[in-house]
């Protein structure tokens, strides 16, 4: 057997988170800042490159229930590291029932616990050590009610050893449950989180309400898959779920210790949903395109239509008809006109008033103004007329002597008649010109009053002549041809241009941020894989030697989950091994994964292994007292491993295990 020693890889170190944000802000062009931002939006967060320890050492399993019969049965069974074997000599006495008891409590629900025995369950009590949380997983199931009413309840103990001596009532209760898929909720929630094991997300390509695709997460159930190993038969190398290909390639990669493992595929799925959302925008716009260019096809076809029709109207139109038409243009041009010239001429008439009207008004400013002077001129007043004090005769005189004001002293203007007389005789000349201009644009007023009044009734009778003539069925259709038609052209003038085709648009920020840290995730599961394979490939050789598979020459283990051999010289499939070779190499893979992650340090398998009917498909005795020991042996090598099996073969496991670690009963059944 190879020991640890022989295991020897070269230490490797994956990129911190830091490090892969700024190798993915490099692809895009951005700070590391802003692909974290663009992550946390897609709900995605980097998670430490080292998975966590992942352990799970089951102590004790205690069942109680009550057969069809009305006989109670009870099951209480220490447990610890090692291998253990569940064995009866005869098929069908309940060997596999005590294995899924186990199952049902670990994984949330049985996985093929027959409905009689499922039934017969009143209590299941599995006490464990999950990552080194100390817990008791509590199952009741009320058989009264129909159907059976099932509840969970998960209590936690300080350390194992109080967890082994402590009543339900001791230990403190972390959380409860009721109904079926409640239960198998709360213990996969619990487990994954206790694990540090997030879902795994795998996008389906037909999924969604709108079967265009949608993320399938996959959680306990399906990761428990690389504890309880599928039977020699089956030909999926990891995992139950037989519907999704790509399961058993991420279950390697996260339980060998894949940095980032569980991240890669939210990461895939959720680049995945963009680019849907992106595609089925894309279809939209397309589809607004293709409808537009549709309806613009109808219409334009339903315009060329109506044209040829007008045309064909306009051809067969009634002469008088056409008459009618023509002496209604004629005669609305003409009534544009004569109601332009009026404007024009009303226009004219109020200039001309207001110009007559300043003059008027400059006339008697000014024979006003001459004759206030006249009379203030003779004026020789005695007193001041504001503060009514005496005007001195010193002031009259010199008034007379230089001609100055005796009330203010300033000078008083000259004083012309014949200048006042010619001033008003010209105002009053220039008065009688406006007043005749006046006249002349009042004449024109009337006369192109009259014009109007002519032009409007000549329209009016042109109007009511064509209107006699649309009277026809003919003319109806003409119009509403011509309604039609600039309907159908606003329509067409509405909707764009007939080239509306868009240029492919670039790809989302979102999408080329996730596709840049995907990128590097990749690489960095690649180089980790290339790191870690070899000497996981040399192992599986090695384990299943050991085994009994012969003539193994190697195996070329990849991470999409396939695994190719040659065996005897000849290449062989998985799937083209014997079904007992096929659950020897099965073992001898996990087995390698286990051990090379604990050689790194990261122990990421939970080292627990449950075999259903062990050697039910080997050919000789020998090949499965060769595999029982050898199992045995690497549960001394690998600390904390634990491995329950059943068989019906007693001499598969005695001499090669303890008695102690033999579960078997004398009666005709196990319980």
């Amino acid at each position: 057997m190879t020991s640890f020693a022989e295991l020897e890889i070269q230490p490797w170190t994956p990129p911190s988170p830091g490090e892969v944000l700024e190798r993915a802000a490099v692809k895009c062009s951005m700070t590391a800042a802003m692909v974290e931002t663009v992550l946390s939006e897609s709900g995605i967060t980097l998670p430490s490159p080292v998975p966590p320890l992942r352990r799970i050492e089951v102590r004790r399993l205690r069942v109680a229930g009550i057969k069809n019969d009305g006989s109670h049965f009870s099951i209480d069974q220490a447990l610890e590291p090692g291998v253990w074997a569940i064995m009866h000599g005869k098929n069908l006495v309940g060997k596999t029932s005590m294995l899924e008891f186990l199952v049902w409590a670990l994984r949330g629900r049985p996985r093929e616990l027959g409905a009689d025995v499922k039934s017969w369950v009143r209590r299941i009590m599995v006490d464990a050590v999950v990552s080194g949380q100390a817990v008791r997983i509590v199952l009741d199931q009320d058989a009264s009610q129909e159907p059976a009413q099932l509840s969970c309840r998960i209590l936690s103990a300080g350390s194992a050893g109080e967890l082994a001596t402590a009543g339900d009532s001791d230990l403190y209760p972390l959380a409860e449950a009721d109904g079926e898929p409640q239960v198998a909720g709360l213990i996969g929630t619990f487990m994954m989180e206790a694990l540090g094991l997030g879902y795994t997300s795998i996008w389906n390509p037909t999924g969604g309400l709108d079967g265009e695709g949608a993320a399938q997460n996959h959680g306990w159930p399906a990761y428990f898959g690389a504890c309880y190993l599928n039977r020699g038969g089956d030909r999926l190398l990891l995992g139950d779920v037989k519907d999704v290909p790509s399961l058993p390639a991420k279950l390697l990669d996260l339980f060998i210790g894949i940095p980032y493992a569980s991240v890669l595929t939210h990461l895939s799925t959720a680049q995945r949903r963009v680019m849907k959302e992106a595609n089925q925008a894309a279809h939209r716009v397309e589809q607004d395109r293709a409808a537009r260019r549709s309806e613009r096809e109808q219409w334009q076809g339903e315009l060329d239509e109506v044209r040829r029709q007008l045309d064909e109207a306009y051809r067969a139109a009634d002469p008088l008809g056409t008459e009618a038409m023509a002496s209604l243009d004629a005669a609305l041009v003409e009534l544009r006109a004569a109601r332009q010239a009026y404007a024009d001429a009303e226009d004219v008439h109020g200039g001309a008033e207001q110009a007559c009207l300043l003059a008027e008004r400059q006339v008697m400013d000014a024979k006003e103004t001459w004759q206030a002077r006249r009379v203030l001129g003779l004026l020789s007043p005695t007193c001041c007329p504001r503060c009514e004090e005496p005007i001195e005769s010193e002031r009259h005189a010199v008034e007379r002597q230089d001609a100055s004001c005796a009330v203010c002293t300033r000078p008083m203007p000259p004083v012309s008649v014949e200048f006042a007389e010619a001033r008003i005789a010209e105002l009053e000349q220039e008065l009688a010109g406006q007043q005749e201009a006046r006249r002349q644009a009042t004449d024109s007023l009337a006369v192109q009053a009259d014009v109007l009044q002519e032009a409007q009734k000549r329209h009016d009778e042109a109007r009511a002549r064509l209107d006699e003539v649309r009277v026809a069925p003919a003319y109806q259709a003409l119009r509403e041809l011509e309604t039609r038609a600039a309907r159908l052209e606003g329509q067409l003038h509405a909707t764009g241009t007939p080239d509306d085709s868009a240029p492919p648009s670039a790809p989302h920020t979102t999408e080329k941020v996730l596709s840049a840290v995907l990128d590097v995730l990749k690489a960095v599961a690649k180089d980790a894989a290339d790191h870690m394979f070899p000497a996981l490939n040399r192992q599986i050789v090695t384990l299943a030697r050991d085994f009994g598979v012969p003539n193994l020459d190697s195996v070329d283990l990849k991470r999409n989950g396939n695994l190719n051999a040659k065996k005897g010289g000849e290449r062989t499939s998985f799937g083209g091994f014997q079904p007992g070779e096929r659950l020897r190499v099965r073992i001898a893979m996990v087995i390698a994964m286990l051990r090379i992650s604990t050689q790194r340090g990261v122990p990421a398998h939970p080292g627990l292994i449950l075999i259903d009917a062990i050697g039910s498909e080997e050919v000789t005795t020998p090949d499965a007292m060769m595999l029982v020991a050898e199992l045995e042996k690497l549960s001394q090598d690998l600390s904390g491993l634990q491995i329950i099996l059943t068989t019906a073969k007693p001499e598969y496991v005695e001499g090669a295990l303890p008695q102690e670690r033999i579960i078997t009963s004398g009666r005709d059944y196990m319980f």
